[in-house]
């Protein structure tokens, strides 16, 4: 297990921009009380836990090796300073663990590309 916290960071860092850009499109009512029934709802609510997988693909590609613990981990930093700035409702609660989930995935698929240029490279 090898943990690269510029790896992790970098992550961390691409999620809270992502989380910038998308709080203009989310309002606590959807977060606190969402009304499953509705498409928009449920877009908005699942949009940045599969957003995560991006951070952790980033995290992923930064530290090049246990690429899945340093997705995992851009997660578990985004659940503390979430859990620093005040109690976590039920909703967000299920979520962060979802989205720990895809940020792990995201540094698993983070290894794809360049598996690929490696092979294609050694067969020249």
């Amino acid at each position: 297990m090898n943990v690269r916290w510029t790896a992790v960071l970098t992550g961390f860092g691409v999620d809270f921009l992502i989380a910038i850009l998308l709080s203009p499109f989310l309002s606590e009512t959807i977060l606190t009380s969402p009304d499953l029934t509705r498409p928009g709802d449920v877009i908005l609510l699942s949009l940045p836990i599969v957003l995560t997988t991006v951070s952790g693909y980033v995290a992923g590609r930064v530290a090049k090796t246990s690429r899945v613990l340093n997705g995992f981990l851009v997660q578990i930093v985004s659940i503390l300073f979430s859990v620093v700035a005040g109690p976590m409702t039920r909703t967000q609660v299920i979520s962060g663990v979802v989205a720990c989930l895809f940020a792990a995935l995201g540094g698993y698929l983070s290894r794809f590309p360049a598996e690929r240029a490696q092979r294609s490279s050694g067969r020249g």
